[in-house]
């Protein structure tokens, strides 16, 4: 008698897929068009084929351990050419939503995290918090006339005091997250030799390649149904990274040589921040039509709440300043509440959404790479 493995299948994880996004899961019949058409999907390791029949067949812990699911970048080539409308693309978007649960430090919170029904929730946190603040910094209302936002919110007890701790617990959190993914990746991989990493150019150069494919989007340039959406990811991409460069650089002017912001609109780092939000709204809207007119895959709650969310840090943060300047305090302070938990609602929870893919993708580049063939 030949040996064989007595296969389990997850009849719950099964449905789970199916109600998360995979409902065609069942159409596929396995012939291979998916990865055949797939730009992405290396010869020695195809997807989503694979994956399909993983999935059918309910293996869990195969499926949320493989990076293939983070090297698909969701572009639904595979979903426009599949014959059965099995649409493989959408079923590895829901892989990737319970592989970020199983992985997230604490579970329970990404289980509440990724359903949409309770984004309001998620949103009246940080605002009920700032408001107590506000109010134990006697800053409630504003007593100021001078419209400014830390009149409302103070810097270091009021904005810094949240952000700071939870940022470092967020890293925590997300670094023990990664830390187990590339454990359970690595699983009966062999690592490269010196010599090897030598001609890979070390750590150093395996992050560094890494970095600059996601930063210029070479592989999504690859695929073909969905291409128009590279243009609105860079958007987004390159408009965090502006914000996050104005963010740093206003916590230092502020906290460390006491400047007085926010700086006129003439001032370098304020178009900086500006630019990049314009970009960032431009992109987000962008990404909204082009989902709204994709036939080729579902969307769902999990797509919509970052796209709502990064929507509303935008809109918000833009809302904020205009009324700054047309100086109406209600709705200056207002929309500038709305802001920092909207902000909050996307960085502070970002170890649990779907927002998270940012750095399991970018693992996933890096392993790809450290134990590829030289």
């Amino acid at each position: 008698m030949a040996n064989g493995r007595l296969v389990e299948p997850d009849v719950k994880f099964i449905n789970d897929v199916i109600q998360t996004g995979g409902s065609s899961l069942k159409k596929c019949f396995q012939c291979a068009t998916c990865s055949v058409v797939c730009p992405l999907s290396p010869e020695d390791d195809p997807f989503p084929r694979k994956h399909m029949i993983l999935a059918q067949w309910g293996q869990k812990q195969a499926l949320i351990k493989d990076r293939a699911i983070w090297l698909c970048h969701n572009c639904n080539d595979c979903s426009h050419y599949c014959p059965r409308g099995a649409r493989p693309g959408d079923v590895l978007g829901a892989i990737r939503a319970f592989a970020i649960e199983e992985y997230a430090t604490p579970k329970w919170l990404a289980r509440f995290v990724r359903q949409p029904k309770n984004l309001f929730v998620l949103f009246v946190i940080p605002i009920v918090l700032f408001l107590i603040i506000a109010l134990l910094n006697g800053t409630l209302p504003p007593k100021s006339p001078e419209i400014k936002p830390h009149n409302f919110i103070p810097v270091i007890t009021g904005v810094d005091i949240v952000f700071v701790p939870l940022a470092l617990l967020l890293v925590i959190s997300l670094f023990k997250s990664l830390s187990r993914l590339w454990k359970d990746m690595s699983v009966g991989l062999e690592p490269p030799s010196a010599y090897q990493m030598l001609l890979k150019g070390g750590w150093w150069g395996i992050i560094v390649s890494s970095l600059k494919e996601i930063l210029l989007h070479e592989r999504f340039r690859k695929c073909g149904a969905a291409k128009e959406r590279t243009v609105p990811h860079l958007l987004l991409l390159w408009s965090f990274i502006g914000l996050a460069i104005v963010t740093a650089y206003v916590f230092v002017a502020e906290d460390i040589f006491h400047a007085e912001c926010p700086f006129p609109l003439s001032h370098p780092i304020k178009l900086l921040a500006n630019l990049s939000a314009i970009a960032l709204l431009i992109g987000i809207f962008w990404l909204a039509k082009n989902r709204l007119a994709d036939k080729d895959s579902v969307s769902t709650g999990w797509d919509w709440s970052l796209i709502f969310v990064i929507m509303a840090v935008g809109v918000t943060g833009v809302l904020a300043e205009v009324f700054r300047l047309a100086e109406v305090a209600f709705l200056a302070y207002g929309f500038y509440l709305l802001h920092l938990s909207s902000v909050f609602v996307l960085f502070i929870y970002l170890p649990f959404s779907k927002f998270a893919h940012l750095a399991y993708r970018t693992l996933a580049y890096i392993h790809e790479k450290y134990y590829s063939k030289v």
